[in-house]
């Protein structure tokens, strides 16, 4: 693949990822003023104008025959876990983009911790929404990983021009 068209990739992944991230951490902020309450008391009073205007709705109709049959709430867990995971991936996102190393086999641990936890949950539960997040994770991963192994190498070539330049090597 073209270095350009890498870089190109490699950064637009790292502003979704740093995107993503934040979005989570405000939906995490939002479930911490819905603690106790159920999920489909939540889902019902944010989906309300829709309701009003078709009581019928197909999506809200096969949410809510699930949430009566398996009742969750909101947890500080569940709100906290999306905080925790979204100030992490863009932190680690944000250090990728400025080529810190040490950032790069962080994120590349936790990616595959994610890709091996979410296939086994995919194992149960066949989600195609969920296949779709592993597919991009493990396209995020290699494009990581590529760039990690193109720094390193930059780096290791400087060094060696640098022990040259001074007399060494």
């Amino acid at each position: 693949m073209d270095v350009i068209v890498h870089t190109r990739l490699f950064v637009a992944a790292m502003w979704w990822r740093i995107c993503y991230g934040l979005a989570r951490v405000l939906f995490g902020l939002a479930l911490l003023k819905v603690v106790g309450q159920s999920i489909l008391e939540v889902v019902t009073r944010v989906m309300e104008h829709e309701l009003i205007q078709d009581s019928s709705d197909l999506l809200f109709s096969a949410v809510s025959m699930i949430l009566t049959r398996h009742p969750l709430e909101v947890t500080y867990f569940l709100a906290l876990y999306f905080i925790f995971w979204g100030v992490l991936d863009a932190f680690l996102s944000f250090n990728l983009l400025r080529h810190r190393l040490w950032a790069f086999p962080v994120s590349l641990y936790l990616i595959g911790i994610f890709v091996l936890f979410s296939t086994l949950r995919l194992v149960h539960t066949h989600s195609l929404v969920l296949l779709g997040v592993i597919v991009i994770d493990i396209g995020i991963f290699v494009l990581i990983y590529q760039e990690y192994n193109r720094w390193k190498s930059l780096l290791q070539q400087t060094v060696l021009e640098g022990g040259r330049a001074s007399g060494g090597v």
